[in-house]
């Protein structure tokens, strides 16, 4: 899962070698120097890419200041997801 966020991001800053360099410990904003513009891009991709709905009305954007509580915050989501009831 950390390298699939790595390439997002590595993707979203237009440098390759950026992938090699995000750990568990990388803070996205302070680090990576995520701007906001960024971050709605990274966001949407990390949707699609993980099949889970971010609410951003909600999100609590602390998640992005360390690649592990973002993977925490993914597992969360694809987990409650997963039980929610289907609207057949």
């Amino acid at each position: 899962m950390r390298s699939k966020i790595a390439n997002l991001v590595a993707e979203i800053k237009k440098d390759a070698a950026l992938a090699e360099q995000i750990g568990p410990n990388t803070n996205l904003i302070e680090d990576v120097g995520m701007d906001s513009l960024d971050m709605v891009d990274f966001l949407l991709n990390l949707e699609s890419c993980f099949d889970i709905s971010v609410d951003f009305d909600n999100f609590d954007f602390e998640v992005l200041t360390l690649v592990s509580r973002l993977i925490s915050y993914i597992e969360e989501q694809a987990l409650l997801q997963c039980n929610e009831p289907s609207s057949v």
